[in-house]
């Protein structure tokens, strides 16, 4: 009989008990067994979990929570080629709106995962220079999107009870007060060839192009096909304006403020320390960082 885990946010959900009694009416009606089931905590968000039921043998490993959740429990099943089920709770849910997964309704989820088909995607590596000396630390990952710059700097302001309230909205109204922060000079290495100098806000690298809202910020983003998707945005203060309302009014034209790139592997290489994001989870700062992609690395079910 196969057997899942799944591994749960307890801060995202109000009735736990209740909670995994559906989940396992869920399983029980497609002939599985009981779930193993774990919560994660602040100092274990979810990738010792994903390896300990990759250790008990599961044939499913199911996330419960927002992209962050899903980030570190992916991280934990990369070698195992254990498939991952996406129960999205949260503000973005990026990954799941990308795969087109309910969102907020676990059962839901779950029986569109037990369904549906199994599918790799891609994974972004991404690599922090803390002092740009060339030593790397070891590799995050990431399903959505990363980035230096302004983006990581929205990310480290936005208060949760904001988010909370408001949802994707929370991003561009925290986006207004950084206007008119100062430039950064970026040099670019893409796929240890081509090589820019830009002076721009943030550089934001990704395998899902899909921002909170239904905004495309990456339209050629394919998370299967062996490639990452850069996004140069140059200039700052008013200039980055148009973005900014763009996304407030869920447009999906582009901008002349935003520069856009197929890569397999990008270096940004910044003249200051700067925050560096993943998904919505901030890194910490970094003078050089590298994003790279790991095709097929991760194996999904989707509907």
């Amino acid at each position: 009989m196969q057997r899942a885990a799944v591994i749960v946010n307890p801060s995202k959900i109000k009735r736990p008990r209740e909670l995994r009694n559906q989940l396992t009416a869920v399983f029980h009606a497609h002939g599985w067994a009981d779930p193993l089931w774990w919560e994660t905590t602040v100092e274990s968000p979810g990738t010792e979990q994903a390896v300990a039921a990759v250790a008990e043998g599961v044939d499913l490993v199911a996330a419960l929570g927002g992209d962050g959740t899903v980030r570190y429990v992916a991280a934990g099943l990369l070698a195992s080629r254990t498939p991952l089920a996406v129960l999205a709770s949260g503000t973005g849910n990026l990954l799941a709106r990308q795969l087109k997964l309910p969102v907020g309704h676990f059962a839901a989820g779950l029986e569109a995962a037990l369904n549906g088909t199994q599918r790799p995607i891609d994974v972004m590596r991404v690599a922090r220079d803390v002092d740009g000396d060339g030593d790397f630390g070891p590799d995050d990952i990431s399903l959505v999107m990363g980035g230096i710059g302004l983006d990581a700097d929205i990310m480290d302001t936005t208060d949760d009870r904001l988010k909370s309230r408001v949802g994707w909205l929370a991003y561009p109204l925290v986006g207004l007060r950084h206007f008119m922060h100062d430039l950064i000079t970026a040099r670019l290495q893409f796929d240890n060839d081509t090589h820019l100098e830009r002076d721009v806000s943030s550089v934001l690298v990704g395998n899902c192009g899909l921002l909170a809202g239904g905004v495309k910020l990456m339209p050629d983003a394919v998370v299967d096909d062996g490639l990452l998707n850069a996004v140069v945005l140059r200039g700052g203060g008013l200039r980055w304006a148009p973005v900014i309302t763009k996304v407030i009014v869920r447009s999906k034209r582009g901008s002349q403020a935003l520069e856009r790139h197929g890569v397999r592997e990008l270096t940004v290489s910044v003249d200051r320390s700067c925050l560096v994001e993943v998904d919505g989870d901030v890194l910490g700062p970094a003078r050089t960082v590298r994003f790279s992609v790991d095709p097929g690395a991760l194996v999904v079910c989707c509907p």
